[in-house]
């Protein structure tokens, strides 16, 4: 009879990221706008839907200053909420990985916190956020222990921006 070998334990296989830099970013604004697109479907049909029932008119308001401001902010909630839930679907059609998306939402995080979209360089910043996101979720092949804390100072990052969105809405 034949000895038995001892059989090697099967290691999980870490999958590298092969995507370089610059594709990365091209295919982030991709998502990006594919998720726009779909956010603002979404917006103008559960805004249409629901808008008389989250901002009923107010009685005694003869201007329409109470629900106008309601309206607003309903909108901007709801359009971040909508682009962050739409990203998903998006990076994960496009084989993007959930840092990515981690990124991009401190990055929209703060943007709704700055609350200057009245300002040219507002727009800029959104305009860069998707090639930040990249950036800064992008494996740099640099070791493991190196990628480790990347994504911890990202988690900061989206902890940081929680915070600010909630200092935002609690003080503007």
């Amino acid at each position: 009879m034949a000895r038995r070998r001892a059989q090697v334990a099967v290691r999980p296989v870490e999958v590298p990221d092969y995507l370089p830099v610059s594709a990365r970013v091209a295919w982030t604004y991709l998502a990006v706008v594919l998720a726009v697109f779909a956010a603002g479907l979404v917006v103008v049909i559960v805004h249409t839907a629901l808008i008389r029932v989250i901002c009923p008119p107010v009685d005694g308001d003869t201007s329409g200053d109470l629900q106008a401001t309601c309206q607003v902010g309903y909108v901007i909630w709801s359009s971040m909420a909508a682009f962050l839930l739409c990203l998903i679907p998006a990076l994960r059609l496009l084989k993007l990985d959930w840092w990515l998306w981690a990124a991009m939402a401190a990055g929209a995080g703060y943007l709704v916190a700055l609350d200057r979209a009245t300002e040219w360089w507002w727009w800029a910043a959104g305009a860069l956020v998707p090639t930040a996101a990249a950036l800064v979720s992008a494996d740099w092949g640099k070791g493991r222990l190196v990628r480790r804390w990347q994504l911890i100072a990202l988690l900061v990052v989206d902890a940081g921006a929680i915070a600010a969105l909630v200092w935002w809405y609690f003080h503007s």
